[in-house]
């Protein structure tokens, strides 16, 4: 190459790269002004349409679908014959049980053990089990109990009074209020949220102590707990407690403050919902914290002669080994996921195997269906005592409970003021999981979980549920959710996905096939693992 052509070659790049150069600035100042003109448009006052003078746009109505998990290439059809709808009508089916009670003047309600909707509730499972053929039988054991009756908080100032219509008795109210009867005129003393600093200057001996609770996500683990802030009230001489739980609306609330009080000191203890609560600070500050009375009766009822029913369907298989579901079959409110949908995830599984010739069965599948898990727990305590012979040849026990809820945000309309809200999506809450047995078990119930998109923690741990007094009986798996609507009145069929409850029992079901296809001695925890004196306790 001459000098010249090398010169003139030169020279051409650099033309080049001029011109792209110069081109990319003027896209990059056409972009900058884009932006510009485009921030100018949405500032307000930027353009009439913003200002009102021009004509605004308008979201669609139509909402975001449901989330429904396909079930996977290579994955056995006969799964997709599982259906979400029926599903769902049982738990729409135990919720009016649950509504009957309550418009029959029970102020406490839900499918309690031992009162009428609790009968009615083991009687439904037993139709149920007898129209898809599962075989039961049935064990009567106590339910005696206490139960509130009922009870009533006002809260006045200054000749105005508010009825907080959303309060209600701790879960464990009748052991931990002192006398079963109490009518009494208070003095109310505002705590916030109750830290050591906000006690100080503030006598609360002999007063109602009213708390701000901020729960995450539910009232099960709330800041009133773990801030220490109900026993700090208790310590001071609080004659009552009202926790004002702060989830957006006004909820009604059976909760646990497990960890939170004081457990041998007599104190009866609210909740209320967060309007309730919003209405009594506000009347605190107006009073600037002086004069705010409260009138505070209960009344709890004495009930030492309660029957309850354990329904045990069983589908026998070709071997003598089992495999055994619970469900408990209880709950509070309407209980549409507790445990409504855990009941109804059950009976979609023992359906698809029903249908199943007993030849392709190789264990017996039991079915249990329990009444007192919110009372006591003698359901399954029955279990540990009794099943011992099954669980020495169980393969895996099951708990079913919580299993499908609609996740939900706390959010405000866009670009407002307002109070924040719940708004639902179209996505499911994560559960809790846990397995005791071998690595092999574990990783096939979270491939089988995975396979149908149910959604859980990634680690394992939380509670162990209805199952905490067999899970170690047996190789043992629990899916357990406790979400923002755990324990309310807002815990209704409308927060549970029909498709969720289906990908649950194609889960489960598709779970007991691939456990079918291992030996016990494949599936059994190592011996160092076992427990001695394991801690049963269980979270209700």
């Amino acid at each position: 190459m001459t000098s010249g052509t090398a010169a003139s070659s030169l020279a051409e790049r650099r033309n080049a790269m001029a011109y792209r150069n110069g081109l990319l600035m003027k896209v990059a100042w056409a972009g900058a002004a884009s932006v510009f003109i485009a921030v100018l448009l949405l500032w307000p006052g930027g353009s009439d349409a913003q200002e009102g003078r021009g004509p605004k746009g308008k979201l669609s109505n139509p909402q975001a679908e449901l989330l429904t998990f396909l079930t996977p290439p290579g994955v056995d059809k006969s799964f997709d014959a599982i259906d979400a709808n029926k599903l769902h009508g049982y738990v729409r089916e135990q919720a009016a049980i649950s509504l009957r009670y309550r418009d029959a003047g029970n102020q406490f309600w839900g499918r309690i053990a031992g009162m009428p909707s609790g009968t009615e509730t083991q009687n439904w499972i037993k139709e149920k089990f007898k129209a898809i053929g599962v075989p039961y039988e049935t064990v009567s054991i106590s339910a005696a109990a206490d139960y509130p009756k009922s009870w009533g908080i006002d809260v006045t100032s200054n000749g105005k009074a508010i009825h907080l219509k959303s309060a209600f008795p701790l879960i464990d109210f009748p052991e931990t209020a002192g006398p079963l009867t109490a009518d009494r005129d208070l003095d109310v003393v505002w705590v916030s949220l109750g830290q050591e600093s906000d006690f100080l200057g503030k006598d609360v001996r002999g007063k109602l102590v009213v708390i701000y609770s901020i729960p995450t996500p539910s009232v099960l683990i709330q800041s009133s707990m773990w801030m220490e802030s109900v026993g700090r009230a208790q310590k001071g001489g609080a004659a009552a407690i009202l926790v004002d739980v702060a989830i957006p609306g006004n909820m009604q609330y059976v909760s646990h403050l497990n960890g939170g009080r004081v457990r041998d000191t007599k104190t009866p203890i609210f909740t209320i919902g967060d309007e309730d609560g919003r209405a009594i600070e506000q009347m605190n500050a107006a009073a600037k914290g002086v004069g705010l009375k409260a009138h505070v009766r209960w009344d709890v009822g004495h009930y030492p002669d309660l029957k309850q029913d354990i329904v045990i369907g069983k589908l026998p298989g070709m071997t003598d080994e089992n495999i055994v579901m619970v469900a408990h079959t209880d709950g509070f409110f309407e209980g549409a996921a507790d445990n409504g949908a855990g009941t109804a995830a059950m009976l979609g599984t023992a359906e698809y195997f029903a249908k199943m010739p007993k030849e392709k069965r190789r264990r017996t599948l039991y079915f249990v269906a329990l009444l007192d898990h919110h009372s006591g727990d003698r359901g399954s305590k029955w279990l540990h005592d009794n099943f011992q012979s099954v669980f020495a040849k169980t393969a895996m026990i099951v708990n079913s409970e919580h299993v499908a809820v609609l996740h939900s945000v706390l959010d405000r309309r866009w670009g407002s003021n307002d109070l924040p809200s719940l708004v639902a999506t179209n996505a499911y809450e994560p559960s809790w999981w846990g397995v005791y047995g071998s690595d092999r078990l574990a990783s096939t119930i979270a491939h089988g979980l995975a396979t149908f998109g149910v959604p859980t923690q990634r680690p394992q741990g939380g509670s162990a549920g209805e199952a905490a007094n067999v899970q170690f009986d047996a190789p043992s798996f629990y899916l357990d959710n406790k979400g923002t609507f755990y324990h309310t009145d807002s815990d209704t069929p409308d927060k549970i996905p029909a498709s969720g409850l289906k990908n649950v029992v194609q889960a489960f079901s598709k779970i007991y096939e691939d456990v079918n296809m291992l030996d016990l001695k494949d599936l059994q925890a190592p011996p160092s693992s076992r427990p001695g004196g394991a801690n049963l306790s269980s979270s209700r």
